[in-house]
């Protein structure tokens, strides 16, 4: 089960949005990280600049989440499954757990300094989580429905019926 057969089984629907919200995420951690020295700088912190990167980050974070959680209809076990699920879905689970381990850290060590800097940073790092969880649970999700739809399948009949 390779990294492309399983892209293959995702509904055009879900890829358009798992793209989309990917895209919206980069973009506003982009603006954000733009922002970022602009509120460190001034000590204030200017809402109607910090809100694109807001809608951005986390709008774009769920719209990746909850269609890559729909993939699976009958629920993904991550830890039960764990040496069953294909490699891309593990890294991509790893890798979300390391983002949000690392927002946090950012975020209590940049809070030291300067109070307003983690209201940005939090959502720029939970952006990032949401589309790695997604993009995890999808691949994850495609490959227990590959699983569910081979132990159902009938065995069909070797020799032609008469």
């Amino acid at each position: 089960m390779t990294l492309g057969s399983l892209w293959q089984l995702l509904a055009r629907k879900t890829k358009r949005w798992m793209i989309g919200g990917t895209v919206c995420v980069l973009a506003g951690t982009v603006a954000g990280m733009l922002f970022l020295p602009a509120v460190l700088g001034s000590g204030e912190s200017e809402p109607l600049l910090l809100l694109p990167s807001l809608t951005l980050c986390l709008g774009g974070g769920y719209a990746v989440l909850f269609p890559g959680i729909a993939v699976s209809r009958t629920g993904v076990r991550i830890h039960r499954d764990w040496p069953r699920h294909p490699r891309a879905g593990q890294v991509l689970w790893i890798l979300s757990l390391a983002v949000a381990l690392a927002g946090l850290v950012t975020c209590v060590v940049t809070g030291l300094s300067s109070p307003l800097a983690p209201g940005l940073l939090v959502w720029v790092f939970m952006g990032i989580y949401l589309v790695l969880t997604g993009w995890a649970s999808a691949v994850m999700g495609a490959a227990e429905a590959l699983r569910q739809n081979k132990q159902e399948a009938p065995v069909e009949a070797t020799v032609p019926s008469r």
